[in-house]
């Protein structure tokens, strides 16, 4: 008969209000960090996904300096980036100059337009 009235102890006590807030309380507070720790997971995920593009980035990146490396090694290559970055001809080459069709023949003449002239391509 006493181990009866133990377990009722026990019983009443797990049952009572007191207990069963306490563990309410408890199940709150573990909820709330389990969704902190889900949200740091999920910008974990995001900052991973950002930084395999990033990375993606650099090796093509890598790839065109490696191929620009070589080119410059060569002497064709070498020979052409310093023509392109100090415009240097060899002897017996002439630089070209080409001009498209839209520049005028006579840059004054479009300067010549009178006041009233202009006045009236304005209202045009």
């Amino acid at each position: 008969m006493m181990e009866f009235q133990e377990k009722r102890k026990i019983r009443r006590f797990l049952y009572s209000k007191i207990t069963v807030a306490v563990l309410i309380t408890l199940i709150f507070f573990i909820l709330i960090e389990v969704w902190d720790v889900y949200k740091k997971q999920s910008l974990t995920k995001d900052n991973l996904a950002k930084t395999a593009a990033v990375l993606e980035g650099l090796k093509g990146r890598e790839k065109m300096l490696s191929s620009e490396i070589e080119r410059l090694k060569t002497e064709g290559g070498t020979e052409a980036e310093i023509r392109e970055k100090f415009g240097l001809v060899k002897p017996g080459e002439e630089v070209l100059v080409i001009v498209s069709d839209e520049v005028e023949a006579n840059p004054k003449a479009s300067s010549s337009v009178g006041f009233w002239q202009k006045i009236v391509n304005w209202f045009k």
